[in-house]
Formats: structure tokens, C-alpha cells, sequence
């Protein structure tokens, strides 16, 4: 049944319009003053309509509204005012102090029904709202903890071991919201080879990094026929080249007519006896190139298109050779597109903020030049998501010393947000 709270000080108008009320169905409630309506809402909680009288002593029929439609009002109550004042003034006042309905006291029974129907309709409208967005509420915090718990695992996973014989890797990951498009890894292909990768899926949010999940599933198989980063053959494992793996990848995502996303990616196979390092930029920003013993700093890329976009691409690969201590960054351009409101950080400036971070420590170096850049911008906050991965090649080693990268495992090849 319908609630209604009048509210008149004059009993002989709550005892007609009250029994009036009750014979069109609804259930009524009275107080002869705002003061006691307030009491009377507060232990009815359920009651969403109140019909008021304008003028009363105390607590008026406007000062009523003002209270009850105030942010800190625990409900929402549909408010009409009633008054004996019929004139244009007086209606905007009520109207200006919150009330939904301003109703004539001369006014027939069958309009005021009416009217009250009609508030008990918006009413209803109100309340649905109110439960969706509170179901909406609940299904976003559940999302949201999900997000969350995913990217805590995601870090849980990634690799831990950085320091090895003739390598040492750093990296910075950082999502700009809870996951993110971007993945980078690393992982050893054979005793004398490790592949590395970062990959750049377009856009942001939950599709992006199921991409960047799947794409990491692709190249995280070393063996198998599934593998597209090693193949068996007659002779033994052959490393499939950097050109190769891309065109994989590129088959693979393009086939797809659901997938609308593409991604930028640059795959390097290091040789790590011959510090020969060979590489495939896929729409990617070339990678930086740090020459130790020249103390010199520059760019080194190639032009291919972006994978997953087009059908039958070619690409085209590229190799240097490092010397020992040489280091080569692979990022993301969340941080060379990252602006302070007038200009981007710029692939040159990254590649000068390398070359004068080359006195201390690689693992130092990848948060070094990421707090360069927040500072630069003065804030901590990116717009993209952020990825960072560098390898400094210490040279060849023999015997003992040789690297196990087994004990990095598949979780080397990393999901990151």
C-alpha cells in the first residue's frame, strides 16, 4: 500500500483529507506541525510522499522542503506543498525551495488523485534508478577488486632473477590504470641465445591486456609445434629470426574478424657468446642504443607496420653488435609521448637522459630515468602505460660461469599492465 505523510496544524483538515485519502487506497500518516513530520519520517522509514501544508506555526511548510531535500536528508522524498495561495509568486517560491508539486487546497479530490498518482510514478522512476545505480555500484567494485587482484598477481609473477654472468636486465612497468596494453620478458631459446620483447597493444583497459595476455601465451611456448619462437626440425632447434616471429604474431591476429586491436612490438634474439643482437621493430619506436666504451647514445630502428592490422605483411629485420658493456633499452611510448602541457619528452630526450645515466648501475637506471621524466612532467601520474627494459651485455663467458636462464622460467616472458 501507498504511504502519505500529511502534514497540516489544522486537525480538521488531517481528519477530512486523511479519510479522503484512505478511501482512495493509500495509507496515511499525520503530524499537525514540520516539527513532528520530521519525528514521524524517522521512525517510518518506508514513507517516501509527504503532502504539507505552506503555513504553520514553527517549522513552515518551506522550511519542511528545505530539510527534507537537503544532501544529508538520509532518503528521497517526493515533496507537495499544499496553500490556499494560488498566485504565480508563491508557486515559484515553493517550486525554488524544492518541492515536486504545488497543489491548490481548493483543488477537486479526482486532481489531486491525480496528482498524487502522478508523484507516486516519478517516484517509482526514482527508486529504480537508485537500485540500478547501487547495482551498477556493487558490479564496479567487484571489477575494480578484480583488477586489483590481477594486477597484484601480475607482479607476483614477474621475474625475479636480474643479475647473471654475461647479462643484467632492469625494468619498470607501470600500467596507467589497474591493467594496462603493455608486456615485455625476456626468455632463453637455447644455451647461446635470449629473446626479448615489449609489446604495445592500442588502447587501454581489460581488452587491451587480455591482448597483451594472449600475445605473451604465443610467445612464452618453446616447444612444440605451437612454438613460434623455436622450431624443431631434422637437425636439431632452429631459432626462428626476429622477422619471422613477428609475421607469426601478425598471422595469428590479423586472421581474427572479432579483432579490432593492433599492436606495436619490437623482438630481439641476443646471441650471448657474440654480443650480435638481432631485432624486428613492428610500428615500434626504435630502440636506444648505448656504446660503452664510445660513451655514445643513439637511436636504432627500421620502419614495419603495426601487427594485427593488416593481411600478408613482410618485415624486414635488422642486427648490431655489441661490445661488452653495451646496454639496449626497449620502451613503450608512454614515456617518449609523455607531455609537461607544452612539449612531449621525445625520443631525444629520452636518448640524451640515457646517455647521462650511463655512470651508474643498470638496475638504477630504468627508476632513475622514470622519476626524470615525472619530474620533468611534475607529477607521477602517465597518460599511457609505461615500460621500460633494458640489457647490458657484459660479454662472453666460458665454463662454469655460463648462464643458467632456466631459472627464470616461463614466467620470464611476462604479462605486464
Amino acid at each position: 500500500m501507498k504511504e502519505i505523510l500529511l502534514v497540516d496544524d489544522s486537525r480538521t483538515i488531517l481528519v477530512y483529507m486523511g479519510s479522503v485519502l484512505k478511501s482512495k487506497g493509500f495509507k496515511v500518516f499525520t503530524a499537525t506541525s514540520g516539527e513532528e513530520a520530521l519525528n514521524v519520517l524517522a521512525k517510518q522509514d518506508s514513507i517516501q510522499f509527504v503532502l504539507s501544508d505552506w503555513l504553520m506555526p514553527g517549522m513552515s511548510g518551506i522550511d519542511l522542503c528545505q530539510t527534507l531535500k537537503n544532501r544529508e536528508y538520509g532518503r528521497y522524498i517526493f515533496f507537495v506543498l499544499l496553500s490556499s495561495k494560488n498566485d504565480q509568486e508563491s508557486i515559484v517560491t515553493g517550486i525554488d525551495a524544492g518541492a515536486d508539486d504545488f497543489v491548490d487546497k481548493k483543488t477537486s479530490v479526482e486532481e489531486l488523485e491525480a496528482r498524487i498518482h502522478a508523484g507516486f510514478r516519478t517516484l517509482a522512476l526514482h527508486n529504480e534508478v537508485v537500485q540500478k545505480n547501487h547495482q551498477l555500484d556493487t558490479a564496479y567494485e567487484t571489477i575494480k577488486r578484480d583488477l586489483e587482484s590481477a594486477g597484484d598477481l601480475i607482479k607476483q609473477i614477474l621475474p625475479k632473477q636480474k643479475h647473471f654472468p654475461f647479462l643484467e636486465l632492469s625494468y619498470v612497468s607501470i600500467p596507467s590504470a589497474q591493467i594496462g596494453g603493455d608486456m615485455l620478458g625476456y626468455m632463453q631459446l637455447d644455451d647461446n641465445n635470449v629473446a626479448f620483447y615489449l609489446i604495445d597493444v592500442a588502447g587501454h583497459g581489460v581488452s587491451s591486456a587480455l591482448m597483451s595476455f594472449s600475445v605473451q601465451q604465443s610467445l612464452s611456448l618453446l616447444s612444440g609445434e605451437s612454438s613460434i619462437v623455436v622450431r624443431s626440425t631434422e637437425s636439431g632447434r632452429q631459432i626462428v629470426p626476429p622477422e619471422g616471429v613477428v609475421e607469426k604474431l601478425n598471422q595469428i591476429y590479423s586472421s581474427s574478424s572479432t579483432n579490432a586491436l593492433y599492436f606495436t612490438m619490437i623482438y630481439a634474439v641476443l646471441n650471448t657468446k657474440t654480443g650480435l643482437l638481432s631485432y624486428c621493430c613492428a610500428g615500434h619506436p626504435p630502440l636506444v642504443w648505448y656504446r660503452g666504451n664510445r660513451t655514445l647514445t643513439e637511436l636504432v630502428g627500421h620502419d614495419n607496420f603495426v601487427v594485427g592490422a593488416f593481411d600478408d605483411v613482410e618485415y624486414q629485420a635488422s642486427s648490431i653488435q655489441l661490445e661488452a658493456g653495451d646496454r639496449v633499452w626497449f620502451y613503450s611510448d608512454g614515456i617518449t609521448e609523455a607531455d609537461n602541457g607544452e612539449d612531449q619528452f621525445s625520443e631525444d630526450g629520452l636518448r640524451s637522459t640515457i646517455a647521462n645515466l650511463n655512470q651508474y648501475p643498470t638496475q638504477q637506471q630504468t627508476a632513475m630515468l622514470v622519476k626524470s621524466v615525472q619530474d620533468w612532467r611534475k607529477t607521477e601520474n602517465f597518460d599511457d602505460d609505461v615500460s621500460l627494459l633494458v640489457a647490458e651485455w657484459k660479454g662472453s663467458t666460458k665454463g662454469e660461469n655460463l648462464c643458467d636462464m632456466k631459472l627464470v622460467k616461463k614466467a620470464t616472458a611476462q604479462f605486464f599492465e
